[in-house]
């Protein structure tokens, strides 16, 4: 998956293209081993026969789309190659990665790392990256630093066995819970990143998330008040095997079409042809898609049975270690909540949620992605929560025939499909001029500030996903001690929606706000009422509270006019001077 931001849609001669090598008078033409993403339009408006025909042809096709054109990763070659598919032109062309030596992190982002861990010094590459073995330390690290917050977990072994497959378990007494069953009292919220190797970015997004987490528990409020009723579950590295060809790639061979830096896939070789996959590396390489040898809809759109394809689907269903072990252990966090007939509904009260990343086509991909012509029959919630997601991140809405090309075998379809729990993909846009696989390490500040805050949000939804997407958000909340008493405000918008999308909600008025001191809505806390100001989609609400003697936190809440309530936002009350 790559950026959705477009080439310039010009036409251009093969002899212009920058980075094109001329040929030696009598011999043969030198490989140009540049890599580019380059557009190629559906003349027709047929995206989706496009993508088929451009699978069909071999190319190494990028999860990516804008309006009626796609985006190929290839070389000089590929976009000779390219004027022989019917019913597409090639418009455009850009560089693939960045060129030239690799900056190093800056030193404010090099201590991305939680209080406790300060000065710990972390195995990087490709400019600040964290390798393979950094992360399983940093999981480590983390349930040694802060036992009261964080369990680590293996949850299986990578396919050649050279590495484990982690998941690191946040949230109050983590010690005692974090326990792999679902029939928990907390919420549970899932996160996946670095399924595709070369997508570099989505791990450090997890890194973040939990430096955040474990940092923000008993000083920011909304941070407490998630790791006190929810568990938060983070798979940094799903793809650990995988990884660890990429970095050796970028490290040793740059960005260059023959280094294994473009390694997608996992590091199953025993699927390989006879001889092995031909060069170049980038777009022909052995291993299975772990994003396409999911059960459901195996197969289908968007996939290949070549081994040495990028969208290789593996010689059956859940056929890779990766992928078992990481169903095993959606099983043991979820129950099932709906039932066994396609049309079956989860209820609106259906808890859990579960999120991968991938980078970086800028689109926050629903179910069905197999089929844009059928929605799952959560499609109000589901749809609901990724516009209400979309308000922080910006991200287009829609399922993946409506935002890029119908898609068989994913993860997040396969996941809702098995046990109602609302299921998404987020794929990072390109922030602050960062764009493709291997955006520069400095990048990551953006990302972090763009992705972190709408995973808190989120991880705040996760009670009931389907329910709360309906109601308003709190896009603001605070809390002022005089003498006392203590006045809390908020600020409720039911039109915080991300602008670009499939199916966009349409906004209701906030007629209603309430407040819960002391203890939470689901732990049997009393509501109190609270002013509303104002009349329409964003409004905000007071109240006057009595501050009691310790701090305590506060949890507000809005209602639209059709009855929805929101996710709730908590606030500190002081404890009185």
């Amino acid at each position: 998956m790559i950026a959705a931001t477009a080439a310039a849609t010009v036409g251009f001669a093969l002899a212009g293209l920058p980075g094109a090598t001329a040929a030696p008078s009598g011999s043969s033409q030198v490989r140009d081993q540049t890599m580019y993403k380059i557009a190629v339009r559906a003349q027709d408006g047929d995206v989706a026969g496009l993508a088929q025909r451009l699978i069909h042809g071999g190319f190494d096709l990028l999860e990516a789309r804008t309006g009626s054109t796609l985006y190929v990763l290839g070389s000089t070659a590929t976009i000779a190659r390219l004027a022989g598919v019917s019913g597409s032109a090639v418009v455009g062309r850009s560089l693939a990665a960045p060129t030239g030596p690799v900056p190093p992190a800056p030193a404010s982002q090099d201590s991305i790392l939680p209080k406790r861990l300060d000065g710990k010094k972390y195995e990087t590459y490709y400019g600040g990256y964290r390798t393979v073995a950094a992360y399983d330390q940093f999981e480590s690290d983390l349930q040694s630093k802060y036992p009261d917050l964080v369990k680590k977990i293996q949850y299986g072994k990578s396919f050649t066995g050279k590495h484990p497959l982690n998941v690191v378990c946040v949230t109050v007494d983590a010690a005692k819970g974090c326990k792999l069953t679902p029939n928990v009292d907390k919420a549970r919220f899932l996160l996946e990143t670095q399924i595709h190797a070369r997508e570099i970015a989505t791990s450090d997004m997890s890194w973040q998330y939990l430096t955040t987490l474990v940092d923000g528990y008993g000083t920011d409020p909304q941070i407490t008040a998630l790791l006190k009723g929810t568990e938060i579950w983070v798979v940094p590295q799903v793809n650990p095997d995988g990884i660890a060809i990429a970095e050796k790639g970028l490290e040793q061979d740059g960005t260059g079409s023959s280094s294994h830096a473009w390694q997608r896939k996992n590091d199953d070789e025993e699927q390989a042809p006879a001889g092995g996959c031909p060069p170049p590396y980038a777009g022909s390489q052995p291993g299975v898609d772990l994003n396409r040898n999911w059960a459901l809809a195996w197969g289908g759109a968007s996939t290949s049975k070549d081994p040495c394809s990028e969208i290789f689907i593996g010689k059956k269903k859940m056929s890779e270690t990766e992928t078992t072990a990481l169903a095993k252990l959606t099983l043991d966090l979820f129950k099932d909540q709906r039932g066994s007939k396609p049309t079956d509904p989860a209820p609106l009260t259906t808890t859990g949620e579960m999120l991968t990343f991938h980078t970086d086509a800028g689109v926050n991909i629903i179910p069905w992605d197999y089929d844009a012509s059928v929605q799952t029959p959560n499609d109000e919630g589901i749809r609901g929560l990724a516009f209400r997601q979309s308000y922080f991140t910006g991200l287009r809405v829609g399922q993946a025939g409506q935002v890029l090309y119908p898609v068989g075998g994913g993860t997040d379809d396969w996941v809702y499909s098995k046990l109602g729990v609302d299921a998404a993909t987020w794929e990072l846009a390109d922030t602050a001029g960062c764009s493709g696989f291997f955006p520069v390490y400095s990048c990551m500040k953006s990302f972090g500030q763009t992705y972190v805050p709408a995973l808190v949000y989120t991880a705040g939804a996760a009670r009931m996903p389907y329910k709360l997407a309906l109601g308003p958000t709190i896009t603001d909340a605070s809390a002022k001690a005089s003498g006392t008493n203590v006045d809390v405000k908020l600020t409720a918008d039911d039109d915080a929606y991300g602008a670009s999308g499939i199916g966009r909600p349409t906004p209701q008025k906030v007629t209603a706000a309430r407040i819960y001191v002391g203890t939470a809505p689901w732990d049997g806390g009393k509501p109190k009422d609270m002013k509303v100001k104002g009349s329409g989609t964003k409004v905000t609400a007071s109240v006057t509270v009595k501050a009691g003697t310790k701090k305590v936190l506060a949890y507000v809440q809005a209602r639209d006019a059709d009855g929805n309530w929101g996710a709730t936002q908590a606030v500190w009350i002081p404890a009185k001077s």
